[in-house]
């Protein structure tokens, strides 16, 4: 049995990965979870967190994502995310700034809450995903 397999992940800005892996971790929407090769077929939808990829070469490789889906087929994986960034490319210090700025406007009366949480929420995870490439 193949010990790896095809993943791609797409957002609608560009092809994010192309490549084989080993495993895929995903933050699905009742919770965290892995894909190996040899995975049952599988269509989730995928909530803000972090995607965790086991590359051949050993090494890992951190993503953030607010979410989208993620499809197993035999062979390949396929995840269609609304927004997604390697660890290496966030920009931290705009992270931190957007999380600042959310703060603030949970202050304001009569603010969409439910949208600057999210949003607040985006800017947390990849503040998190970012500090994990210096690891």
């Amino acid at each position: 049995m193949a010990k790896t397999f095809m993943l791609e992940l797409v957002t609608p800005e560009r092809m994010l990965f192309h490549d084989v892996v080993e495993a895929v971790r995903a933050p699905g929407v009742q919770g965290s979870f892995g894909v190996l090769a040899g995975h049952a077929p599988l269509l989730t939808e995928l909530e803000v967190g972090l995607i965790k990829l086991s590359l051949i070469t050993g090494e890992e490789a951190y993503i953030a994502t607010s979410g989208g889906f993620l499809q197993v087929k035999k062979d390949k994986v396929i995840i269609l995310a609304d927004s997604a960034e390697l660890s290496d490319e966030i920009n931290i210090e705009q992270a931190r700034q957007d999380a600042a700025n959310a703060r603030q406007q949970l202050a304001v009366p009569g603010i969409d809450a439910a949208a600057v949480q999210k949003s607040l929420q985006h800017a947390m995870n990849r503040i998190r995903v970012a500090e994990m490439k210096s690891r």
